[in-house]
């Protein structure tokens, strides 16, 4: 694993590398949340041919506590250009069953007002 540059826009990270415009992705979730940033939610994305584990924040104006229910009911309010991506970490590419192993449990660690916390809690 390595670390990354941290946030870009969305726009940005797929311009800067073609791969991520063409491979597969996994979502471990898109409802992720911190206690400091209760106006938005978060997506954890896993790209396949470059092996990049990413954040995408998602600001929810006026969301608060209602963040999380925009989610879950695939209510996406924010323009593009205010999503921004944070790489976590790389895997080798390619290397889907890292990811998922590195993840095990992630539907119930998503749980909570401060689920970040246990997602970098396990990448360590």
């Amino acid at each position: 694993m390595s670390e990354q540059p941290a946030h870009r826009s969305i726009a940005d990270f797929y311009a800067a590398d073609e791969r991520r415009r063409v491979s597969q992705e996994t979502v471990f979730g898109d409802g992720w949340t911190r206690h400091d940033d209760a106006s938005a939610t978060y997506r954890l994305s896993f790209v396949h041919d470059t092996g990049e584990l990413y954040l995408v924040r998602e600001p929810h104006p006026g969301g608060g506590i209602l963040a999380p229910v925009y989610d879950q009911f695939g209510v996406d309010q924010a323009p593009v250009d205010d999503l921004t991506v944070e790489v976590l970490t790389t895997v080798e590419p390619g290397a889907a069953a890292t990811a998922a192993t590195l993840l095990e449990g992630w539907q119930h660690g998503m749980t909570g007002s401060d689920s970040l916390a246990w997602l970098y809690a396990r990448l360590g």
